[in-house]
């Protein structure tokens, strides 16, 4: 009896997670953003909050995805990394998220790394690549999914490695999305 309650105790709670995070998201952000001197509008209605940053959310990601939005985008990037200390968080931020491209990036290639243990294939991360011993070799950042901010950290031969033709960021938001985005994987020759 008391396995049976355990285990559907459990299962009910596996189960509310995402309904119970998602509502405390939304609240946090409609008692934040109420705060801020909305809720003082004739025409405020609770949830206004949400409704203000669904929108201003989507016309940024409107004005991004736009031929000239992404000039803007570009002169306001530029802007914000030129500002003293914002500037350097603000780099850190974009590296770690895997915006970031060239030799300052944290992440060089995504790679498919096989587990031989499992032999199971895992999406990589290239963070370095040196020599040793006449041997080419890389440290390789395998994320968790679906939080990639916890991983290890594997040095491999490179000949071992499968180099995959996509972004650090669009390998960080399929396993965010733990494999549920619609994305090909092809390996660069």
């Amino acid at each position: 009896m008391i396995k049976h309650f355990a285990k559907n105790f459990i299962a009910g709670m596996i189960a509310m997670l995402p309904i119970a995070s998602t509502g405390i998201a939304m609240a946090f952000l409609e008692r934040s953003l109420s705060s801020s001197g909305i809720a003082d509008l004739e025409f405020y209605f609770p949830g206004l909050g949400i409704v203000i940053a669904v929108v201003a959310l989507y016309l940024i990601g409107l004005l991004a995805t736009s031929f000239i939005g992404k000039y803007v985008w570009k002169g306001i990037d530029s802007v914000i990394e030129n500002v003293p200390v914002i500037g350097q968080i603000y780099k850190a931020i974009k590296e770690i998220l895997g915006y970031d491209t060239g030799d300052e990036a944290v992440f060089k290639a995504v790679v498919l790394y096989k587990d031989n243990s499992t032999g199971s294939e895992e999406i990589g991360l290239v963070t370095k690549e040196y020599q040793e011993d006449g041997c080419d070799k890389a440290f390789v950042y395998i994320p968790n999914s679906p939080t990639p901010t916890s991983g290890r950290l594997v040095i491999i031969e490179k000949n071992k490695l499968q180099e995959i033709d996509i972004t650090p960021n669009e390998a960080l938001k399929i396993i965010l999305a733990v494999g549920k985005i619609d994305m090909k994987i092809n390996a660069v020759k």
